[in-house]
């Protein structure tokens, strides 16, 4: 007999129990931080605002509006030349990776000075940061080119940051 008649057994398995008990507990505080580190399922549907950066500093912003089934458009944002039309929407595609991998493509015209335009396809190929955020590698190939042939060199290159914009569109 142990210590005021009870029995040494029942402590040791008291024991046992609390010490399994705080490794469960443990577990559970662990699996729940992790789970809250992981990114998100993140739905590209909606839209963004695009920053594109090209290796020589040449800097562009666009709006690309995300439909559903893989569809969308892309807009130039920016001041626009005196000499040169207002910017329209061009039509642009997409596409999802189960491992959040985003690829946007469309063609597009970059005014250049108040004559001059870069015109071409555009294809932006990053992944979500965050559910509101994309980031990677952009790729501007001219009208000749044939983006989906591997030998085709991109005119230009660059990366690309993408913001979920949450408000609704200014007029221009």
């Amino acid at each position: 007999m142990g210590f005021r008649g009870r029995p040494v057994v029942k402590v040791k398995e008291s024991l046992t129990v609390r010490i399994a008990l705080t490794l469960i507990f443990l577990f559970a505080v662990h699996h729940c931080s992790t789970a809250a580190r992981r990114p998100q399922s993140a739905e590209l549907v909606g839209r963004w605002k695009v920053e594109i950066t090209f290796a020589n500093q040449f800097s562009r912003t666009l709006r690309f509006e995300a439909e559903a089934s893989g569809k969308g458009s892309l807009l130039l944002e920016g001041p626009a030349s005196n000499w040169a039309e207002a910017a329209k929407p061009t039509t642009a595609k997409w596409s999802q990776s189960a491992e959040q991998r985003v690829t946007i493509s469309g063609p597009v015209e970059f005014p250049i000075g108040n004559v001059g335009r870069l015109a071409g396809t555009l294809i932006c190929k990053g992944k979500f940061d965050t559910e509101n955020s994309l980031s990677g590698e952009v790729a501007l190939f001219a009208p000749e080119q044939d983006p989906q042939d591997p030998q085709v060199v991109p005119s230009r290159t660059g990366t690309f940051k993408a913001t979920r914009v949450t408000t609704a569109p200014t007029s221009r």
